[in-house]
């Protein structure tokens, strides 16, 4: 039986449908009842109510797995206390497997959830247990909430500078990436960069003009305006601080990996863009 933490987050709900798709057992832990019931739906065994910040809770979902997919809450300032209390049951429950879905260039400090991140790599790197690390991409998905938004007015806007080189993953190649690093030992004890090819906002905005038939633009959202948005939704202090830091951070690097790795464990090009678009077309017209 597989564990995945975090399991009704977009993450976690791409990872549980490519591993059940699979043939694997899996049991999900989730933070409310109505998540439990999400995941359900996915085809877990079993759903398990919890925090990941309470090491009793941790403790109770991996008791009795044979591995653990560990996805963190994103941008929480419990980071490195949820990695400890998952690195900790792993030990007492003597789990074969832990993998943990990490995040594309943990050594950037000016990234505070990236730089929070190496330190519970450090942790499963020194923890003896047998581990995989995937540094995973911005996913090409997080376009989703504002399609057609973008399609309405045909602006295609994020709060970074149009230019600026992003390393865009299709999640749906991490979920496949996933189920075969937990199905083959040979990747046990290895960090691997989960990345798609190199894209700007103003590049996109070319494909999506051509997918779409219609002109969209590329255009840098003011931070100020990203940031009262975030607000109006609820995100937290804490949220909003590291966005605050993220995007500057953007505007003058972008976040750059190799896609080398993940054509490896794919054993195929990962997808680019373009297909992602055209593949989103067809369903949301």
């Amino acid at each position: 039986m597989i564990l995945v933490t975090c399991a009704a987050g977009k993450t976690g709900k791409a990872i549980v449908s490519a591993l059940v798709a699979s043939g694997q057992t899996v049991r999900a832990m989730v933070r409310s009842v109505s998540s439990g019931v999400a995941v359900r739906a996915l085809g877990v065994s079993e759903a398990v109510q919890g925090d990941l910040a309470d090491p009793q809770d941790v403790a109770r979902a991996v008791n009795g797995v044979d591995a653990v997919y560990y996805i963190a809450p994103n941008m929480d300032p419990n980071e490195r206390l949820n990695g400890e209390n998952v690195i900790a049951a792993c030990q007492s429950a003597d789990v074969l497997r832990l993998v943990f879905h990490s995040v594309l260039h943990t050594q950037i400090e000016a990234l505070p959830h990236h730089w929070e991140r190496h330190f519970v790599e450090q942790s499963i790197l020194n923890s003896k247990l047998p581990y995989t690390i995937l540094q995973v991409g911005s996913y090409m998905q997080n376009i989703l909430s504002a399609w057609g938004k973008m399609v309405e007015t045909g602006v295609h806007r994020m709060a970074y500078d149009t230019n600026a080189p992003m390393s865009l993953v299709d999640l749906d190649d991490v979920a496949e990436a996933a189920v075969k690093v937990l199905a083959d030992p040979g990747f046990v004890n290895g960090m691997f960069e989960i990345a798609g090819p190199v894209i700007s906002l103003n590049e996109k905005a070319a494909i999506l003009s051509k997918v779409l038939g219609k002109e969209i633009v590329a255009e840098k959202e003011a931070l100020d305006d990203f940031l009262d948005h975030g607000r109006a939704l609820g995100f937290s202090d804490f949220t909003l601080a590291t966005m605050a830091k993220m995007f500057p951070y953007y505007d003058e690097h972008g976040l750059v990996g190799s896609d080398k790795a993940l054509r490896w464990i794919l054993g195929r090009p990962p997808t680019d863009f373009e297909s992602f678009a055209r593949r989103t077309a067809n369903v949301l017209s």
